[in-house]
């Protein structure tokens, strides 16, 4: 017989702390086992849970999807005379970390690049690729550019798509001041 002790964080209410713990007992002995071992086989306890916890069946990473920009730009304010509003580049980069953890590579393959500017425009990249072959380059760096001329704190998306379908998408904050 095995016991599991748990003890939930003082921040977690006692309903999440159960559950928490009936995740952790279902994961524990989600291993099949048939017959119960003999009693001079048998070593103790924690060894019985050390068996389990390693016959347990690895959990599937996913990919996942990094973007990174400026903390802070300034918007150079508009002089006397000028008859446009001041604007300011701003670059984004991305980056698929963990692909080699995905359960099919394919899917990560020639992908479209959705960005989301948060101020009501979009930028849009489709490549041009070959049909995936085993062995096939899959791009894990993106990158892109917009042209800011109002001041604020903006929510940059990039959706990796394929046939419409997204298949990862990341965020990041990119604040302007005056």
């Amino acid at each position: 017989m095995c016991r599991v002790r748990t003890r939930a964080p003082r921040a977690l209410p006692v309903p999440l702390a159960g559950l928490l713990t009936a995740l952790f007992v279902s994961t524990l002995f989600a291993a099949n086992v048939t017959e119960p071992a003999a009693p001079e086989a048998a070593g103790t306890p924690s060894d019985a849970a050390a068996e389990l916890w390693a016959a347990r069946p690895p959990a599937a990473a996913e990919p996942k999807l990094t973007l990174r920009a400026p903390r802070q730009l300034f918007l150079r304010p508009r002089m006397p005379g000028e008859t446009r509003r001041p604007s300011l580049d701003v670059e984004v980069s991305a980056r698929l970390e963990d692909l080699d953890t995905a359960e099919n590579a394919e899917d990560y393959y020639c992908l479209e690049e959705v960005w989301d500017w948060d101020d009501d425009t979009e930028s849009v990249y489709e490549p041009d690729c070959d049909p995936y072959e085993e062995g096939s380059e899959i791009e894990t760096f993106f990158f892109g550019s917009h042209r800011f001329s109002l001041p604020g704190t903006y929510r940059v998306w990039l959706r990796l798509q394929r046939s419409g379908e997204t298949v990862i998408a990341g965020n990041v904050i990119v604040r302007i001041r005056n």
